[in-house]
């Protein structure tokens, strides 16, 4: 019976440690989503001059190869009387993080 206080003790500090490391992780991979949305952002902009945004989303990240994750964004473009779907694709190297190439296309 001593040991059950000792164990839910235990418990409980292995369960703080392990939530420690999860936000951890959560926090950096939000940086680094930001980091590429600010770049597929200004893409964007520049490859549709003049026109208007809407729906901006970002749709995920997909780990292409040991070399290559690619994070997705979408937006709504609205350019003359003309409204489409536009998607950035943002290839970085996922342990130096350094950029790869941004891809901007219509849908």
């Amino acid at each position: 019976m001593k040991s059950l206080p000792y164990s839910i003790a235990l418990l409980f500090c292995g369960l703080i440690i392990v939530s420690m490391a999860a936000k951890g992780h959560s926090a950096d991979t939000n940086e680094s989503v930001q980091k590429w949305e600010q770049l597929a952002w200004s893409r964007i902009q520049d490859e549709y001059k003049h026109a208007s945004f809407s729906d901006y989303a970002y749709m995920g990240r997909t780990e292409v190869n040991d070399q290559q994750t690619k994070d997705v964004f979408r937006v709504t473009v609205r350019q003359n009387d003309d409204t489409f779907s536009v998607r950035a694709e943002v290839y970085f190297h996922p342990v130096t993080k350094h950029m790869i190439s941004i891809n901007v296309f219509r849908l």
